[in-house]
């Protein structure tokens, strides 16, 4: 069995993470609920926090080019005007003065926003996306636009590196974003998924993300790619962060007739000290057969940390016909996105040579879709879903548990197309509609991190964030950095 840990080995001579000490030497290396806290007694100011951003992103992004676009002077006087109402005693927003870095898929009003793709190359939006709405309206401040895969169609984000690989991808294809936040660039950040673009990079990176149930954030203003398992969200280094996002994000749209009208779960503040009685399925044949040794190891035991508070362990089958619906899960997925992708970009046909080829023939691909194909696959969906509630009714179960990717991100190839980690194990919780995260769950032996998928069903959606908690919040693993030299 590989060795492995769940903090990076030191090797002599080579500085591979840093321990980020409790008074940390830069305000950038906290988290947001570190920040908050410091902001509320008045020990930081946010202009403090946003300098010391910016400082970051000078010294990283020659080596990670996670911003597309820096808007330096929003991030700063967000920060002024939040830290001159504190000291007024006037109420702020929840957010105020922090910065946030947005993917480049969401509107925002004034600045570009051309969705990794030279065909918005020059694109400047008259209004905001939802999301931003949201945070901007809490008081956070523009830090920039993060990187992306062309139109949000693959799982690389060029020409993004991994901060902790910088050799590596940082996956996607939110994985701007993911870069971002791990190379302490911002302590906040939006993605979107649609078949794991949240959970891919939030563990290739390892940061923390939540794919929310489909409808508790609106996608208003987000560049579409497959309106059936878009879903817009937040991504932070600590679990806890995203529960205090996700207070924020949630909620009814009228502009998004898919959100659901329906009160917010309370998300939860605090990680639970008794799990007796919780009950974790992992899905062997489906998720964790063909996954790299070292992070299997590495998953096994965060879940060992659920187990200590008395959540047991629960082997769990496929659904009865695995054969069918397993096999066709990916292709479930594919066909339903390539019908609604090529759908959506058919109107931009005459700007076709503006696309990058491996996505042009993505796009393509969709008109070989028959509108029987796609009914097809729409049932196959329903069907897998409740095949799913059907086992977890069986089981007893509260969450589904596997690791995030089955491997390594792979290496950057300068003179190939953009490749990132498969979609395998992310994929059956967007063709369910269940909310999956990615918590991280250790570092293996190549001083790399690793990610830990939770999925559950919509209605445990909170319950969900509380079992990310308990990993997180006992390995603190947001209090390591990657290489500080690139």
């Amino acid at each position: 069995m590989p060795r492995t840990s769940r903090h990076p080995p030191g090797i002599p001579g080579r500085v591979f993470f840093r321990r980020l000490a409790d008074v940390s030497d830069s305000a950038a290396d906290l988290s947001l609920t570190e920040v908050l806290q410091l902001l509320g007694q008045r020990k930081l100011s946010a202009r403090e926090l946003v300098e010391d951003c910016l400082r970051r992103i000078d010294l990283s992004e020659p080596a990670v080019r996670a911003f597309v676009t820096r808007t330096p002077d929003l991030a700063l006087d967000a920060a002024v005007r939040a830290d001159e109402a504190r000291a007024s005693g006037d109420r702020v927003g929840p957010l105020a003065g922090v910065p946030v870095a947005v993917k480049d898929v969401f509107l925002t009003k004034g600045v570009l926003t051309t969705a990794g793709s030279q065909v918005l190359a020059t694109y400047v939006p008259a209004e905001d996306a939802a999301v931003w709405e949201r945070l901007s309206a809490a008081g956070a401040g523009l830090l920039g636009k993060t990187t992306t895969h062309e139109f949000a169609y693959g799982t690389a984000s060029t020409p993004t590196a991994n901060p902790w690989d910088v050799r590596r991808t940082p996956g996607g294809s939110s994985g701007g974003s993911a870069a971002a936040l791990a190379g302490r660039m911002a302590p906040i950040a939006t993605g979107t998924d649609t078949g794991g673009s949240l959970r891919i990079p939030a563990a290739a990176c390892g940061v923390c993300t939540l794919r929310s149930t489909p409808g508790r954030i609106s996608r208003y203003g987000v560049i579409p790619l497959s309106p059936s398992f878009d879903v817009a969200g937040p991504m932070a280094r600590r679990m806890l962060d995203i529960s205090i996002l996700m207070s924020v994000l949630a909620g009814h749209d009228p502009r998004d007739p898919a959100t659901r009208d329906e009160p917010c779960p309370p998300y939860p503040l605090e990680s639970p000290h008794d799990l007796s009685g919780v009950r974790i399925g992992l899905p062997t044949e489906m998720s964790w057969q063909q996954v790299d040794d070292r992070i299997s190891v590495v998953c096994h035991e965060a879940l060992g940390l659920l187990a200590a508070r008395g959540a047991q362990l629960v082997e769990v089958e496929n659904p009865a016909n695995t054969k069918v619906v397993l096999e066709k899960s990916i292709g479930v997925f594919d066909t339903i996105t390539e019908s609604e992708a090529h759908q959506i970009h058919d109107a931009l046909e005459p700007h076709s040579h503006l696309y990058t080829p491996q996505v042009r023939e993505r796009v393509r691909k969709g008109e070989r879709v028959s509108s029987e194909r796609y009914a097809e696959a729409l049932r196959l969906r329903a069907g897998w879903a409740n095949d799913w509630r059907g086992i977890m009714a069986a089981h007893r179960l509260d969450a589904i548990a596997h690791p995030t990717i089955d491997a390594a991100p792979p290496l950057i190839d300068p003179n190939g197309p953009p490749k990132g980690p498969k979609i395998r194990l992310s994929t059956p919780w967007s063709v369910a509609g269940f909310p999956a995260l990615s918590v991280p769950a250790g570092f293996d032996n190549r001083a790399l991190p690793v990610g830990l998928s939770l999925a559950a069903l919509p209605e445990r959606e909170a319950d969900l964030l509380g079992l990310a908690l308990v990993i997180d919040e006992e390995l603190q693993l947001w209090r390591h950095g990657p290489p500080s030299r690139f």
